[in-house]
């Protein structure tokens, strides 16, 4: 298998790469979603301490990921993904061994390092050795294991909840990620700092503190991933509770696979917007177009209005990844680039953390419609913190300007 950064995104390193983090994700989207009616029904436990044990995973990768972008900035992808990978299986099993209210919680904090350290090195590894011209392409096609995970996952977990029950969810999600493990193991590469590719349309490095380069696209992209965290633990119960069947083809979980699809397609169709017209700008249309998904699925009664909802938000959210991880690495030097992606991953995750910690509070003293509310307003609220200044004159190419989640 050739390496990356020869064959870029047509080969199959690349691709290789997008699957393992694909694994990822189907592994949290099929767990996350579960956690509350366990807590709730098996456990005894409330809506909010139900948000608390799904921030968790969020939190511990708070402190993860930039730990993850050093360690993979010294010591190369590979040797992090494996590590990382393992700590995460571990960290599922704790489940299967005994289910208390304390294992889930160590469960999510394991399993929330290990699975953002996994997906810190692996966008490094992407970031790093893509040419600056196809950076944006890239970083938009490897975003879509995001969502793929997000589309199979809750779908996964929620027939093998009802069909066999908690066990068999954890069960395979342990499998999933072992599989993620071996196929980044299968890239050629990764066991030294990724080899930077640069070209001569590559900015100069800004010269500013790492913490001051990211501090506007992080506290949009918190923003951004607080209604993705909201989504993921909350929004199945919210479409039930509101007229929207609990299975079958129409059921609520499906609402996450029109979701996914939506992302997909708008991907393909996108996934070139940052290089045409600007990260920035890019960023601002999709944080509108999220707001208005996020407004639609407030109100929604039944599966149309809500697939019409997950479609605007799938669109809101496809750009918006590599916009923002874009202007968060691209004045940085390149020595610097995957701690800066480690940096900004824990913004999101920490956006990610607080809609689902704060989400469980709103949904029990205000409901849930209200909270989708609230973080519609939010997003409209984060477009004017973004500049054009980020983008250093257009970012990376004189016209052309090239995350996660």
């Amino acid at each position: 298998m050739r390496p990356l950064r020869e064959t870029r995104t047509k080969g199959i390193a690349f691709w290789t790469l997008v699957l393992a983090s694909t694994a990822g994700h189907i592994v949290n989207g099929a767990t996350t979603p579960v956690i509350p009616r366990l807590a709730q029904q098996q456990l005894g436990a409330d809506a909010a301490v139900g948000g608390l044990l799904v921030s968790l995973a969020a939190f511990a990768s708070i402190i993860a990921m930039p730990i993850a972008g050093a360690l993979t900035d010294r010591w190369g992808p590979r040797r992090v993904i494996a590590g990382a990978a393992v700590l995460s299986a571990v960290g599922l099993l704790l489940v299967l061994v005994l289910l208390t209210v304390p294992s889930l919680a160590a469960s999510r904090i394991v399993f929330g390092a290990g699975n953002a350290a996994v997906a810190t090195a692996l966008t490094a590894w992407v970031v790093a050795e893509t040419p600056v011209g196809e950076r944006g392409r890239a970083l938009g096609f490897f975003g879509l294991s995001v969502w793929v995970g997000l589309a199979l996952g809750p779908v996964i977990g929620e027939n093998l909840l009802q069909t066999f029950g908690y066990r068999a969810v954890w069960a395979t999600a342990v499998l999933v990620q072992l599989a993620g493990l071996f196929l980044a193991m299968l890239a050629r590469d990764g066991s030294a700092p990724p080899r930077v590719v640069v070209d001569r349309a590559e900015p100069a490095p800004a010269g500013r503190p790492l913490i001051a380069t990211l501090l506007r696209p992080g506290s949009v992209g918190f923003l951004a991933w607080a209604a993705e965290g909201f989504l993921i633990a909350f929004l199945i119960a919210h479409l039930i509770g509101h007229g929207v069947e609990a299975q079958g083809l129409f059921g609520a979980a499906n609402v996450f696979t029109v979701f996914a699809l939506s992302v997909v397609a708008s991907r393909l169709l996108l996934g070139g917007l940052p290089d045409r017209i600007g990260a920035t700008i890019t960023a601002r249309i999709s944080l509108a177009v999220l707001a208005a998904g996020l407004a639609v699925l407030a109100f929604a009664t039944d599966f149309p209005s809500a697939a019409v909802g997950a479609v605007l938000i799938g669109v809101g959210y496809s750009p918006l990844f590599p916009a923002l991880t874009l202007l968060s690495t691209q004045r940085l030097d390149p020595a610097r680039r995957a701690t800066g992606v480690g940096v900004f991953s824990a913004f999101t995750s920490a956006g990610y953390a607080t809609g689902s910690l704060v989400g469980g509070l709103l949904v029990s003293t205000l409901g849930s419609r209200e909270a989708l509310i609230i973080l519609a307003v939010l997003q409209l609220a984060a477009i004017p913190v973004l500049s054009r200044r980020l983008e250093g004159g257009r970012g990376v190419a004189p016209a052309v300007e090239p995350p996660l989640v």
